[in-house]
């Protein structure tokens, strides 16, 4: 009896040891997540914010003043360069030019019967009949008569142009991206003050480009020639490939922050986009193959001191500091300090 006591004694300490263990690894938890120091590529990235914008756009004014009688394409529609848009109300300007081409007539009449008078005084004058201011009236009359022409012919010549104008064509091949008014609407014409009314917007998007801002911070690692890959929230999947072609030379400053404007040809993709999406483009400002990178998770920062925690063969790990390169999202280059193969704690 007192023996059988003795063995389930034994085994209650057993099992309490045993509860006590697993409390105690309960509490612990599971070990700290690692990885693997190892070498790959790693890029610079630069992120340019902003819009897909047509290389060419237009602004489709009146060049003559009057009411818009029709339109003959809509927004969405495609044109090509001198194809009737729209037509301005022609009853006005069609009366002005044929009261212009009367003026024309009537200085036409005018001009002959002073070019006679002059060439009957002429005569006279060569008899010793006329005298010379006779002769020399003659010869002003003639010559304003002249003049008068020339102003009449020119105004018709003005007035007829003005009236083809009231056709409003396409000035380049593209797509109509807004049509400002509804027929009814007056308009100004281009030599007015305000620069004359706009008819509608034109584009042709057949070369593209994205123009965007980046940060002052980040400008001096972009240059002309970097490729770029450009991302847009209307197709999240697709990555059309780009150039940075220009950077503004004179940034915009707006509440303490300057930004610079860069462009980036679309090389691929143009068919797929429309203008004025948005977008971004990572230019890539540097590459390194081969480089050693850890997660960014793995970083420690202790002051301006940044490490480590290498772990070995289930011992304490080994801080160690190191000196960080690219950071590209949650992967960073290790310049030194580390070794492939090396296994890194993530905080």
């Amino acid at each position: 009896m007192r023996r059988r006591t003795l063995i389930a004694l034994v085994l209650a300490l057993v099992v309490v040891a045993v509860g006590l263990l697993a409390l105690r690894r309960g509490e612990q938890g599971p070990p700290p997540p690692t990885a693997s120091v190892a070498r790959g590529t790693i890029e610079r990235i630069v992120v340019a914010s902003g819009t897909i914008e047509p290389e060419h756009l237009v602004e489709v004014r009146s060049k003559v003043s009057g009411i818009v009688e029709e339109f003959l394409v809509d927004a969405g529609d495609r044109v090509s360069a001198g194809q009737v848009i729209a037509e301005i109300d022609r009853e006005t300007l069609e009366a002005a030019v044929r009261e212009a081409r009367a003026i024309l007539r009537e200085a036409q009449v005018s001009r002959d019967l002073m070019t006679r008078e002059l060439e009957r005084r002429s005569k006279l004058f060569e008899r010793g009949i006329e005298s010379h201011d006779g002769i020399d009236r003659a010869r002003s009359d003639q010559a304003a008569s002249e003049a008068r022409l020339e102003r009449a012919r020119a105004t018709l010549e003005r007035l007829e142009q003005e009236l083809a104008w009231a056709t409003v064509t396409a000035p380049i091949d593209g797509v109509v991206l807004r049509r400002e008014l509804n027929p009814g609407a007056a308009v100004a014409s281009v030599a007015a003050v305000t620069g004359g009314t706009v008819l509608m917007t034109i584009a042709d998007t057949s070369q593209m480009h994205l123009l965007g801002v980046i940060d002052e911070n980040d400008i001096a690692q972009v240059q002309v020639g970097m490729e770029a890959r450009i991302r847009t929230e209307a197709h999240p999947t697709s990555v059309f490939a780009g150039r940075v072609r220009k950077i503004a030379s004179l940034g915009d400053r707006k509440d303490n922050v300057t930004s610079y404007k860069v462009e980036v040809t679309l090389l691929e993709g143009v068919e797929r986009l429309r203008a004025r999406l948005s977008a971004d483009a990572d230019i890539v400002a540097e590459v390194h193959s081969g480089a050693l990178v850890v997660p960014e998770a793995a970083l420690v920062y202790d002051g301006d001191t940044v490490a480590v925690d290498v772990v070995r063969n289930g011992s304490e790990p080994e801080r160690r500091p190191v000196r960080v390169g690219i950071t590209q999202k949650d992967r960073v280059e290790i310049l030194d300090g580390v070794a492939e193969g090396d296994v890194v704690r993530l905080q």
